[in-house]
């Protein structure tokens, strides 16, 4: 028998470790925090909020199932935005806003064009400005991005949508239509939804000016300079529409705004990168639109001399120790044979699941990274188990704390933050969880200067911290506060690459 059956489950529930992977199941896993239930109700009401939290503690994970639970309202146009390869690293806004409408039109052309009889919602003023902005901001798509939204929005089959298009364009025979490599473009969306007989042309000029000088048929609105008052102007009067289509509150979440790459996970340029559209509190104020920004609560001090927390309101998403093993238990269970198991199933030493608790330190995704490791090191060892076994336990535990992306956790205002390691290694080479610079400082040949910088470093990091009673002769005492540094050191690794 392999170990999934000997364990009693169906498959290896800690294989995934990202929000992302998890999607077609996160409603059966999904731990519902306190805040959850007042955080949708904000959203829904119109009223934007920031939604902090250290990585791994499952920002992601709310973003994603407040768009799956949010989509379920009928009067709740909701767009998630994640990407931001087109956004420049400083002066920003008027990108951070073009963005916006790209998402949001792309999105309302794709739902009008299965419900076309909204557009007689609109008069013939709101679908010119339709029009105008499926011809500026509609995003040409493959024909399986186009399914996957279709799909995403109304989880129904695309094909009969596609033979009834290609029909009454009389582009293509009906029987290839799934089979053919095509672009859906802003000018295919407006014929589908009878638009393109609509002059919208001299909208044009509500926002750019005079018409004669820009090609209407060729405008690329990454091309064209639009002041950010212009944007917004448009944006509004999109707003109007949704309101126009019964669309009470238009829901925009920002989910790993600070992780893209760009910024190399340094604070400061993160800081620079969010600060004008986080700081725009006419757009915050809108109360036709409610946004959601996902943080890293690095951020909230980086950034409380630009950005109004107080006046928004945040949602500070830590859990509790007491959090991770209910929490954990869902995901065991889904992925359980008759739904039956839990971590006392799989771990049935009390004090080996505190010690795993500890070192994942209200951590979601560490306790899933690191029972990952202790189930490889037991699939390697022996399968033949009913419950993880003590060395596999061990093993998978220095494993995880040996090969943690401390790098990635850690925030840098210096770029240099590989120094990070250098710190822990330190402190295993010293042996200790409580130790005195004097101790260092021999440890490794010091002088006190260097030694205080080391200390210095090492409590900027949370590695360690000050004792708060003195020892004899009022000596200072530093003790490591990491658990998985702590971890280590008890299990006498000296070392991490």
């Amino acid at each position: 028998m392999t170990l999934d059956e000997n364990l009693g489950l169906r498959k290896n529930p800690f294989s995934k470790r990202s929000s992302e992977q998890e999607l077609d199941f996160l409603e059966n896993i999904f731990f519902e925090p306190n805040y959850y239930k007042t955080l949708t109700s904000d959203l829904s009401g119109g009223d934007s909020r920031f939604i902090i939290g250290q990585r791994g503690h499952g920002k992601s994970s709310i973003i994603n199932k407040l768009v799956e639970d949010l989509e379920k309202e009928p009067n709740l146009f909701v767009i998630k935005i994640d990407r931001f390869d087109t956004i420049p690293t400083k002066r920003n806004e008027t990108a951070f806003l073009k963005l916006i409408l790209k998402t949001l039109v792309t999105k309302l052309a794709i739902y009008l064009d299965k419900n076309k009889d909204l557009i007689k919602k609109l008069d013939l003023s709101e679908k010119q400005k339709l029009a105008f902005f499926i011809r500026l901001f509609f995003r040409t798509l493959s024909n399986e991005e186009y399914k996957n939204i279709y799909d995403n929005i109304h989880k129904v089959k695309t094909r009969n949508l596609f033979v009834r298009i290609f029909n009454s364009l009389g582009l293509v025979p009906a029987n290839t239509v799934v089979s053919t490599a095509i672009s859906i473009t802003s000018n295919f969306i407006r014929q589908s939804l009878g638009l393109e007989m609509i002059d919208s042309a001299n909208v044009y000029k509500e926002y750019f000016g005079k018409i004669s000088e820009v090609n209407f048929q060729t405008i690329d609105i990454d091309k064209e300079d639009c002041s950010k008052d212009g944007l917004k102007q448009m944006l509004d009067q999109l707003l109007s529409i949704f309101t126009k289509l019964d669309f009470y509150t238009t829901i925009i979440l920002f989910d790993k705004i600070d992780e893209y790459q760009e910024l190399s996970q340094d604070v400061s340029k993160i800081g620079t990168f969010t600060s004008e559209i986080l700081s725009d509190t006419e757009l915050l104020l809108n109360d036709r639109l409610a946004i959601g920004f996902s943080l890293w609560s690095e951020l909230r001090s980086e950034l409380s001399g630009t950005v109004r927390f107080d006046k928004f309101g945040f949602i500070d998403v830590r859990w509790k120790s007491s959090d991770l093993e209910p929490l954990i238990n869902k995901r065991i269970r889904f992925f359980s044979v008759n739904n039956s198991k839990t971590l006392k199933d799989l771990v049935p030493n009390e004090i080996d699941r505190h010690e795993l608790i500890h070192i994942a330190n209200n951590s979601p995704r560490d306790l899933i990274s690191l029972l990952s490791d202790i189930y490889r090191e037991q699939s390697n060892n022996n399968q033949n188990v009913k419950c993880f076994d003590g060395n596999s336990i061990t093993n998978g535990l220095i494993s995880f704390c040996s090969n943690y992306d401390y790098d990635s956790i850690y925030p840098s205002k210096t770029g240099r933050n590989k120094e990070i390691k250098a710190m822990i290694n330190r402190i295993l080479g010293v042996r200790l969880i409580r130790f005195t610079v004097k101790q260092l400082a021999e440890t490794y040949n010091l002088n006190g200067p260097q030694s205080d910088g080391h200390i210095k470093l090492m409590i900027n990091y949370r590695l360690i911290r000050e004792e708060d009673i003195l020892g004899p002769n009022n000596i200072k005492y530093y003790e490591v506060i990491d658990p998985k540094v702590e971890y280590l050191v008890k299990r006498i690794v000296t070392k991490i690459e």
